[in-house]
C-alpha cells in the first residue's frame, strides 16, 4: 500500500496526552492518529446523513451535535 507522509504539529499537551494514549493502548501515536482519522471521516460522512454521535452511560445519552 503507498503511504504520504504527514508532518502534524500539535501543542505540546495535546502531544503528551497522545503520547499517553497511545502506550495506554499499546499502539504508536500514528495509529492513535489514524484510528482518530478514522473515526472523524466516519462522523462526517453520517452526519451528512442525518445521524447524530451519541454517547450513553446507563440511562443518560450525550448527543455530540457538531465535531
Amino acid at each position: 500500500m503507498a503511504a504520504t507522509r504527514l508532518e502534524v504539529r500539535i501543542p505540546e499537551q495535546l502531544n503528551d496526552r497522545l503520547e499517553a494514549l497511545a502506550l495506554e493502548e499499546g499502539l504508536t501515536k500514528t495509529d492513535v492518529f489514524r484510528r482518530a482519522l478514522a473515526l472523524y471521516m466516519l462522523t462526517k460522512e453520517r452526519q451528512k446523513d442525518g445521524a447524530r454521535l451519541q454517547f450513553a452511560q446507563g440511562d443518560q445519552t450525550e448527543t455530540l451535535v457538531s465535531i
